[in-house]
């Protein structure tokens, strides 16, 4: 598969926002066609929605996978997701499965498919970086869980997955940004806490677990991490809850049912996610 850089095309005419229903997710990134790394992805995106070398392409894979049966174009894929998320799992496992086999094509649907979601992973981290780059780098811990997501361990739940994992690589990264040692030794504060503790770490991981076994949805997750270990420079509590569109009461008793939830999968496991 190409690296991230390979996807930051720089010509943006015919910049077209594609047509129809867009799914939770996606909707804002296909709409994006400005000089952003989402925007020039969303002008390659829909010139290859009309390419004949890449509708060849489509054929081909709905001859062999059945969740792509009779996808005859990249936009077919994509409104196959769109207009049957009940689907969206198994037609995104068929394309990280020709991924992997090579298909470049395949991964450039999957990014294009969750882009939306990358973005908004962007946006929990505001204020800790400038935007260009926060999107940058979930773009890019997006393309690395296509290019590395274990589809014989994990062959269910396959979009609450990529979500989750491309959340904790751009948490890790940006941690480890956090953690790096200054340019001047005058800088360095010795009694300084890290900015994301062991702790937080954790949690990440645990919710990261519950989504892929299925305990909870990764939305779920997401609020839990929102509320209890919110990106530097945005509160947690209540301001998550609106961050989310919710009441404070309604987000609270949410995320105490998902975490009673998790701890009800834990104690039936035995042990902690991190220990084995």
């Amino acid at each position: 598969m190409p690296t991230i850089a390979d996807l930051e095309v720089t010509d943006t005419r015919d910049a077209a926002t594609a047509p129809g229903a867009a799914a939770p997710g996606v909707t804002r990134a296909r709409r994006r066609t400005d000089g952003s790394l989402a925007g020039r992805l969303n002008v390659e995106w829909a010139r290859l929605r009309h390419d004949d070398t890449a509708a060849a392409a489509v054929a081909s894979w709905a001859r062999v996978h059945p969740a792509l049966a009779g996808c005859a174009s990249p936009g077919d894929v994509e409104h196959r997701v769109v207009s049957a998320p009940e689907r969206a799992d198994d037609v995104l496992l068929a394309l990280v499965r020709l991924a992997h086999d090579g298909d470049d094509l395949a991964g450039r649907t999957v990014l294009q498919l969750m882009l939306g979601k990358a973005l908004r992973i962007a946006g929990t981290r505001a204020g800790q970086d400038p935007r260009p780059d926060l999107e940058h780098a979930a773009i890019s811990a997006l393309w690395t869980t296509i290019a590395t997501y274990p589809v014989e361990r994990r062959p269910g739940r396959v979009a609450a997955n990529i979500a989750m994992e491309t959340l904790r690589l751009v948490s890790a990264e940006l941690a480890h940004r956090r953690c790096e040692t200054p340019a001047s030794p005058d800088d360095v504060d010795l009694t300084a806490a890290p900015a994301r503790p062991r702790a937080d770490v954790e949690l990440m991981n645990l919710l990261v677990w519950a989504v892929e076994r299925g305990t909870v949805t990764a939305a779920d997750a997401t609020l839990v991490l929102d509320i209890y270990s919110p990106a530097p420079g945005e509160s947690g509590g209540t301001a998550a809850a609106e961050r989310h569109g919710l009441s404070w009461p309604a987000a609270r008793q949410r995320a105490s049912r998902a975490a009673r939830r998790i701890a009800d999968a834990v104690h039936a496991d035995g042990s902690w996610p991190w220990d084995r």
